[in-house]
């Protein structure tokens, strides 16, 4: 093709590329918030474990986190967890007393990314020479080393016990392919493998000196992953930059983003299937050859005409490496990252869909089926209207409803593991235990003098966190003054006041439910007035009980639609109602019919429920929206206003019934079971059994429906 007419052809194609990227939410905005979600869930985690006395900080990487993913991809959640609790030693002057005390050696087996870790003496800078468990592997020469294998032989365990899958990916192990979750160490000085990237010369537009020294600053970890090749794989480590890999992803534009995605989805439509399972390329390649492109293309090739050109230069370099059979790490001397990926006869194969590809000038991007990638180009190029397309306002509208779900659901289900971690101690001793971690100074959650980013969302998250905690040791006091005759003193109104706006209803209704308990019905219906008031049809359910599944329930489109409208932060709390959690130990503020639901296993029950319901089998929870019609119903009836009365008893019954806020419902038995109890309550025993009954049919086992149905009989009896 003439350069002219093939510069004009790039030009165009390029535009019409970037429209179609976008139509798939590869936008600043959209990638900006995928980033604020999984740091902010990142950043929550690491505070979770913080609160509950581990010392364990976790990392998200990957696509999800990049923002370089599109909704078709299918793209897993990678998330490392760092223990800190280990010294890793590049010398025996970094020995410490007291610690676990690991050296890197780099064993003359060892490929250049790996190293094996020699088992250290606690008490002295000495090798150990008596092994202390299965996990020290002694060397023919006598030396111990530390395996990589626990980690793997503790999630084949916990998944065989909770009767959950197992999946395995190199050193990740999970119970769900959508999770890559991987333990490491940090290294506590960078590997001599990293030292010439910082100071090689480079054409000097990227990366610029200041992220080379915030790169140094970063680290790096060392990961469970012997090399493919290693007859002593079970003794080594890896060498893994990934804070610093990050680092510059998120330096990178939508420009760049937009080539990787691109790469990313010639790599999965038409590369791969192309070496049908022979061997394959990896995004990790691909986003390799965008770092080189980064660092070698000049600013203003990375223009949005430019894009085709940019493509073309990476997919070169990809070429020329399957050539010379070699890909380099960008940032680690010496590894092939073909290694354990392609052998000489499938780098050939790649060699050739590659040649392919650039010599038609990337055409087979119009076979790209993912997300109709392939189509929504032709669509540009020829106009013509395709109305099986989604808009772009929908998918982008869609994305944000799904970041929403899942950092709120998170969220949620780091403060139930807070609670879980808790759950066994008496009244008085839990006060005393949620009072020491709200006031726990954050000093002991700030990060490296480079995160400054994310221990500002350190300080937000425990803010979150806390507030919530505030709830329950507000509501657990109150429980303790309740049940002794006491006046509910200052401190714990102030607690109640703090945890006021963790959503628009769960701490309101919490407080609500004290107030009927303790005989203030005025207060009970206007605070149930002010809950109803900002429940609108804006308001989604949320629940981090293990129930809403949040890689896959669509929220309300008003939700979306209104959430889509604010800022970064997809997190709104003003437009979320959380499930209503009541702990044992809260039992004086709770109706009466709610004390069942916290011994709601009957006989051999209690063996059976899911993994994750097991934490809070003896707990009350139920869904904002019909515990607030209930409370409704039991505060109007005791003021006396049978027609508002009468009213809360209706919506509670749509509620459980109607099919549109029936998927609002992640605790189905227990609102069945609550308007079962309204329906005693209107002396129809005979309903209200049959409720009971359904409510055991759809939920057999762990259903407070059980001994209703029990009480009932003998009552009818």
């Amino acid at each position: 093709m003439d350069r002219f007419v093939s510069g004009r052809f790039y030009d165009v194609m390029s535009l019409r590329l970037i429209a179609a990227l976008e139509d798939l939410g590869v936008t600043e905005l959209i990638v900006g918030r995928r980033r604020h979600t999984f740091l902010q869930d990142e950043s929550s985690m690491s505070v979770m474990s913080k609160l509950k006395g581990s010392n364990v900080v976790s990392y998200h990487f990957g696509s999800m986190t990049e923002g370089t993913t599109t909704p078709g991809m299918g793209s897993d959640i990678d998330t490392l967890n760092c223990i800190d609790d280990v010294n890793i030693m590049s010398g025996w002057p970094e020995w410490e007393r007291g610690r676990h005390n690991l050296l890197m050696v780099k064993h003359g087996t060892c490929s250049p990314q790996h190293y094996r870790l020699l088992e250290a003496r606690d008490d002295l800078p000495l090798p150990l020479t008596q092994p202390y468990d299965e996990y020290c592997v002694t060397d023919h020469d006598g030396k111990i080393y530390h395996s990589n294998k626990y980690w793997e032989i503790a999630c084949r365990l916990a998944t065989a016990d909770n009767n959950l899958p197992y999946f395995n990916a190199g050193p990740s192990h999970t119970f769900s392919k959508m999770y890559d979750i991987v333990h490491a160490y940090r290294c506590r000085k960078l590997p001599e493998e990293c030292n010439s990237w910082f100071t090689r010369s480079r054409p000097g537009n990227w990366p610029t000196p200041e992220m080379i020294q915030v790169a140094r600053e970063l680290g790096c970890f060392l990961i469970p992953d012997g090399h493919c090749d290693s007859e002593h794989s079970a003794v080594e480590w890896r060498v893994s930059p990934s804070l610093i890999e990050r680092h510059l992803m998120f330096s990178m534009g939508i420009i760049h983003i937009h080539c990787y995605i691109t790469l990313k989805l010639l790599k999965k439509d038409i590369i791969n299937p192309y070496l049908k399972g022979n061997g394959k390329l990896t995004s990790f390649h691909c986003k390799t050859a965008l770092f080189y492109a980064r660092e070698q293309l000049p600013p203003e090739m990375w223009t949005a005409d430019h894009l085709f050109d940019c493509i073309m230069y990476c997919l070169k370099l990809l070429r020329d490496w399957t050539t010379g059979g070699h890909c380099p790490h960008y940032i680690m001397d010496g590894v092939n990252l073909f290694d354990g990926k392609l052998n000489s006869e499938q780098r050939a194969r790649l060699n050739t869909i590659l040649t392919i590809i650039i010599d038609t000038h990337i055409a087979p991007l119009v076979f790209v089926e993912t997300d109709d990638l392939g189509i929504r180009l032709l669509h540009n190029v020829y106009t013509v209207a395709i109305w099986n397309m989604t808009p772009r306002k929908a998918v982008c509208q869609g994305i944000t409803g799904f970041l929403s779900v899942y950092g709120n659901v998170q969220q949620m289900t780091y403060v139930r593991r807070i609670l879980c971690a808790a759950a066994n101690r008496s009244p008085d001793e839990l006060c005393l235990h949620l009072h020491s971690l709200i006031t726990k100074p954050l000093q002991q959650l700030h990060r490296h003098s480079s995160e400054q980013a994310l221990s500002r969302l350190d300080a937000v998250n425990r803010d979150n966190i806390v507030r919530y905690l505030q709830q329950h040791l507000a509501s657990t006091a109150a429980s303790i003054c309740l049940q002794q005759g006491m006046e509910i003193g200052a401190r714990i109104w102030s607690w109640y006041n703090v945890a006021i706006n963790t959503d628009v209803a769960s701490t309101r209704l919490k407080l609500a439910s004290m107030f009927y308990c303790k005989g203030d019905l005025h207060l009970a219906a206007d605070v149930l007035e002010d809950v109803e008031r900002r429940y609108d049809n804006t308001v989604q359910a949320m629940c981090g009980c293990g129930r809403m599944d949040k890689l896959v329930t669509k929220p309300l489109e008003a939700f979306t639609k209104a959430v889509n409208k604010e800022n970064i932060d997809v997190l709104s709390t003003n437009r979320v109602a959380y499930c209503v959690r009541f702990l044992p130990q809260e039992a004086f503020c709770v109706p009466p019919a709610l004390h069942y639901e916290m011994v709601r296993a009957v006989g051999d029950d209690i063996q059976h429920p899911h993994h994750t319901e097991r934490e809070w089998m003896n707990w009350a929870v139920v869904d904002s929206r019909p515990f607030l019609y209930y409370l409704q119903y039991l505060t109007f009836s005791g003021l006396g206003l049978r027609h508002r009365q009468v009213q809360a008893f209706n919506l509670l019954r749509d509620s459980i019934r109607d099919g549109h806020r029936q998927h609002q419902l992640f605790h189905p038995e227990t609102a069945a079971n609550l308007f079962a109890h309204c329906l005693e309550m209107e002396n129809q025993s005979d309903r209200a059994l049959r409720l009971y009954l359904a409510s055991q049919s759809y939920i057999p086992r762990n259903n407070a429906a059980n001994w209703h149905i029990r009480r009932l009989t003998r009552i009818i009896q």
